[in-house]
């Protein structure tokens, strides 16, 4: 329950922490950190962080949020993090539709509890379909009207496949594929290579008038793709390589180096998808050459 009171207060205090004034940033830090204690603490930040009112107040709410899940989850995962279904519902509603400034440090908290929970203790049971229902069901797939951004929920599936871009028992000759991979493999990234492929022609095609958006999409996907196969090789994907390779190879066909682009320009989110296909096709080389041969 949220307390509007407290909710104020840790708000005018989140104020002072960017204050030039040393002494008040102190003392505003003692009094947070006082607060962090209580059992709703963490829902005030995230409630400020995405409803604060002024981007400087979402992003201090964020950032000690970030700071605040360091320090009280077991960052290697021997534990789970105790944090509860319905923060984590919450989190995952922010997360969706939160503008990029704030999404890119709220994600590290989700990345942070999914770590511990999800990869290391195969505990959150919902995250997968919740995730998988709300790519499909985002604005780009499913329509404009959707309040889920396509690039939020991809960036958070992003971060769901960090881990798993090394071994996660190194030590283990041949380790098998983990059952989380697997799961979100199946899931998610064998029903998103068809969007993915949409995606690719539209882009493609479009070349001359190509939409930011969709090449966020693209970029975001194949970073999914490379943590996804960079150690392992989920069974459900393995078939479908010859495919994924296609939309690859059209990414890169489309390239185009004979003319200097604004950092700000579309194409250069083209190029670094490009950049990713290439770590991609790296990998199926390197590490799995009996299916990258057939």
């Amino acid at each position: 329950m949220i307390d509007m009171a407290e909710v104020t207060l840790i708000a005018h205090l989140l104020n002072q922490t960017l204050s030039p004034d040393a002494t008040a940033v102190r003392s505003a830090t003692d009094e947070l950190n006082r607060l962090s204690l209580t059992p709703h603490f963490p829902f005030h930040l995230l409630s400020i962080s995405t409803g604060g009112e002024n981007q400087g107040q979402k992003i201090a709410a964020a950032t000690f949020l970030k700071n605040h899940t360091r320090r009280n989850v077991d960052s290697s995962g021997a534990t789970p993090s105790n944090v509860s279904k319905e923060f984590k519902d919450q989190l995952m509603q922010a997360l969706l539709q939160v503008e990029f400034p704030i999404l890119k440090i709220l994600v590290e908290v989700f990345r942070i509890v999914a770590a511990a929970d999800f990869v290391r203790q195969s505990l959150w049971p919902e995250l997968v379909p919740n995730l998988q229902s709300a790519i499909q069901n985002s604005h780009l797939i499913n329509g404009s009207n959707s309040t889920w951004n396509t690039v939020n929920a991809l960036v958070v599936l992003h971060a769901l496949l960090r881990p798993f871009q090394y071994f996660l028992n190194p030590k283990v000759a041949k380790e098998p594929v983990p059952t989380q991979l697997e799961l979100i493999a199946k899931e998610i990234l064998v029903p998103l290579l068809t969007v993915f492929h949409q995606f690719v022609g539209k882009a493609v095609a479009n070349h001359d008038s190509a939409d930011i958006e969709t090449e966020k999409a693209i970029l975001t996907i194949c970073k999914c793709l490379h943590f996804a196969v960079k150690s392992y090789m989920p069974s459900t994907l393995a078939p479908i390589l010859s495919s994924l390779s296609r939309d690859l190879l059209s990414i890169l066909s489309s390239l185009s180096f004979d003319c200097t682009v604004a950092h700000e320009d579309v194409y250069l989110t083209r190029w670094k998808s490009g950049k990713r296909s290439l770590l991609i096709f790296s990998s199926l080389v390197t590490r799995h050459r009996k299916h990258s041969d057939k």
